[in-house]
């Protein structure tokens, strides 16, 4: 029997983590307070399995991926390069003459027809009678469905930037691709059927601007979904910088560059909503930034429950950088972070039980740091970052909580790598729960997001901020 959803209330709005022993770790008990969990079909076996039965026992809500963006990233690095070359002569040929050449228009074409002929390839490699199997391992609540791995693809290496000016109808075989092979799979056509129809199954949507995201919603009424799952993962991948975006025929004018990830997620959102001719639930893949995940529950007005996974907050543990609410929703520097505190001479403090926790266990001592390191009042930020970076040793005795990771099983790197990763998900934990909260209500949601973004326009960079606001203003459109 299929679970309702929303089945519990933190249903309605909720981050979901990806399962490990990092997130889901039976000896640290505080790993577990998490409201539930993704495993991906690519990464499934013996240990992951067994845990995954041991969450699922906790009532957590736990969903099957189908492992296809690591597909798509590996056949997306055979094309990357090339793909960025067209894309840096279009963006100089537009700049210089005002036109992309018909040369360059043309080597896009040719390098698009050869992602398909890999998109083809692979996709035929693939066994999906035991994907589905193997997400079946797990007994999920959710399940995503199969599903076309062109659009992604083309997004990941540049070429559906708007300087391209690409045209929605140009991916709707794609489109109607994924929508053909979800009916398939929901039809028994691939093995598992009584299985099949227990689940609730997620078609996922693939876009990348307003129009074709508008499109991809249209489309997807023609599948047997009890969800849709939209994939951010090639535009929150994005590290390129847009002035204007286009929402269906109107075209916002910024006057500057901007950076495209959160705009094309906004642009993607709205499409979606604007389509919907339902309150069907929406799985959000690949979405970790605070402020966005702040602003999600508006862009997608129209759906009864919203579920947001991504690997961010462990990788960005991992690679230094730590999530914020006290002044904002925000990624943060750690190094930077502990500059300020230093100057400041004020000690770090969190309110997640997983710092707390952190700290209670290896206690941290700013002042004989601070002294250490000759830090002052009046000391430069930046000569304070690169003396926190050449003397690692010094953070790992005083602040160890700020430790680069590093290689090693001792205890203090074990529960770090769970208690950094853990602050970040407690953020975007809270986030939810007060997201959740005003749901029912759109004005106090509307209020309470105008909120949060006038205090991250406040401490954010500017160029950033901007990118937030018109995200907002899309939010209320």
């Amino acid at each position: 029997m299929k679970r309702n959803i929303p089945n519990y209330k933190r249903d309605k709005y909720i981050f979901i983590s990806n399962l490990s022993e990092v997130t889901a770790n039976k000896d640290y008990a505080l790993t577990l307070k998490r409201d539930g969990y993704l495993l991906s079909e690519y990464y499934t076996d013996a240990k992951s399995i067994d845990l995954a039965n041991y969450v699922k026992k906790r009532r957590n809500l736990l969903i099957s991926d189908n492992g296809n963006f690591s597909r798509m990233k590996k056949i997306a690095r055979k094309f990357e390069k090339n793909g960025n070359v067209i894309l840096n002569k279009a963006i100089s040929e537009q700049k210089r003459t005002g036109a992309v050449s018909e040369a360059t228009l043309a080597e896009r074409a040719a390098l698009i027809l050869e992602i398909n002929e890999a998109c083809s390839h692979v996709e035929s490699s693939v066994n999906f009678n035991q994907v589905i199997e193997e997400q079946f391992k797990i007994n999920p609540d959710y399940m995503i469905g199969l599903e076309d791995f062109n659009i992604t693809v083309i997004m990941m290496c540049g070429l559906l930037h708007p300087v391209f000016e690409p045209v929605a109808s140009a991916i709707e075989k794609h489109q109607l691709a994924s929508v053909k092979l979800f009916n398939a799979q929901a039809q028994g056509d691939f093995g598992s059927q009584k299985q099949l129809d227990a689940v609730n199954k997620f078609l996922v949507l693939h876009s990348y601007d307003y129009a074709s995201a508008y499109q991809a919603a249209k489309i997807g009424k023609q599948a047997q979904a009890e969800g849709y799952a939209i994939s951010f993962g090639g535009p929150m991948k994005s590290r390129r910088w847009i002035t204007s975006l286009d929402m269906g025929g109107e075209v916002i004018e910024f006057g500057e560059k901007l950076p495209e990830a959160y705009l094309i997620a906004a642009a993607i959102a709205k499409g979606t909503n604007d389509a919907m001719e339902n309150d069907l639930p929406l799985h959000i893949l690949g979405v970790g930034t605070p402020i966005l995940l702040a602003l999600i529950g508006g862009l997608f007005s129209k759906s009864r429950a919203i579920s947001i996974d991504s690997t961010a907050p462990f990788k960005d543990a991992f690679a230094g950088k730590l999530y914020g609410s006290r002044s904002a929703f925000m990624k943060m520097d750690m190094n930077k972070v502990a500059a300020y505190q230093l100057i400041n001479n004020e000690p770090y403090t969190s309110r997640t039980p997983f710092f707390k926790d952190f700290e209670q266990k290896f206690p941290s001592d700013w002042a004989k740091l601070r002294a250490a390191l000759g830090v002052t009042s009046s000391s430069n930020v930046k000569d304070v970052v690169k003396d926190l970076e050449e003397n690692q040793a010094l953070v790992e005795q005083y602040i160890p909580f700020f430790t680069k990771l590093r290689g090693g099983d001792d205890e203090m790197i074990r529960t770090l790598r769970i208690c950094r990763s853990g602050h970040n998900y407690w953020i975007l934990k809270n986030i939810c729960n007060s997201v959740r909260r005003r749901m029912d209500d759109n004005k106090k949601l509307e209020k309470w997001m105008e909120y949060q973004v006038d205090r991250y326009t406040k401490v954010g960079s500017k160029k950033w901020s901007l990118a937030i606001q018109y995200c907002m203003e899309i939010a209320k459109r």
